[in-house]
């Protein structure tokens, strides 16, 4: 199993648990540009140069990326990376909408049309500006609903875009704040389906081992994780995220390598 990891929060030195990882795998790294990146990038390889970096692009004021962000961010995260990925370059474009900021579903619904097009852009130009695109969807337990997301400007199928993957946000510790079971059985059904359907295309985001910018995240234990990666593991997915690097420890480590 290719087990990678996300990291939200490097500039709290949270990229030191690196030196945890004696295996290869790639964490994508938070940062408000590219030029901060590469600084995050720089500090991963003196920490473990086995390890390699991938770009996760933080929008300075709309935070995640989708057709409610501001548009002027949107374009300069185009030009950024049109300009920056001609030596190929992993990067995750976090597709949410903007829930830690809700005012800005009503700002920038006129321009939402304008900017879901400048997302769909990027991806269908990755290939030719040297970008591994890898998008950070939340979990469907219906093709209806998948539908929702795609209006939404927050999936983009891989008929219409064939040159990404996706990872989908399939963390078992938000199961507790679900009121029905049923929902989550439903969620585990619909992700395991499609996980079938493009198998090299989707990996799968799990945790959470570290909070993230909302702060109020159930955390998963390491019992859980081995639980969640055996599912994984029994379904054939060979693919896996962890949110986030931040969080490990020796006992997430114990369960980690059985599964390497």
């Amino acid at each position: 199993m290719r087990i990678d990891f996300f990291e939200e929060f490097p500039e709290r030195g949270e990229l030191q648990k690196a030196k945890l990882l004696d295996f290869d795998c790639t964490t994508y790294i938070a940062a408000k540009s590219f030029k901060e990146f590469k600084g995050f990038k720089r500090q991963l390889e003196k920490i473990n140069p086995n390890v390699e970096a991938g770009y996760w692009p933080i929008l300075q004021k709309s935070y995640w990326i989708s057709p409610f962000s501001y548009s002027a961010e949107i374009e300069g995260l185009s030009e950024e990376l049109r300009a920056c990925g001609k030596k190929h370059l992993k990067v995750l474009l976090d597709l949410e909408f903007p829930l830690l900021k809700k005012g800005l579903f009503l700002r920038n619904l006129p321009y939402f049309l304008r900017n879901k097009n400048k997302i769909k852009e990027l991806f269908r130009d990755s290939e030719k500006f040297g970008l591994e695109i890898l998008a950070a969807e939340y979990p469907s337990p219906t093709r209806a609903y998948q539908k929702f997301l795609e209006i939404g400007g927050i999936s983009y199928s891989f008929d219409k875009f064939p040159n990404h993957k996706k990872v989908i946000m399939y963390y078992t510790s938000v199961m507790n704040e679900l009121r029905s079971k049923d929902v989550w059985n439903h969620i585990t059904k619909g992700v395991l389906s499609e996980s079938k359907k493009y198998r090299n295309k989707i990996k799968m985001g799990v945790g959470v081992i570290a909070g993230g910018i909302l702060g109020d995240e159930n955390i998963l234990s390491p019992l859980r994780l081995d639980r969640d990666l055996e599912l994984l593991k029994n379904n054939h997915i060979d693919n896996v995220v962890i949110f986030r690097l931040g969080g490990l420890n020796k006992d997430y480590m114990e369960v980690i390598k059985k599964f390497v």
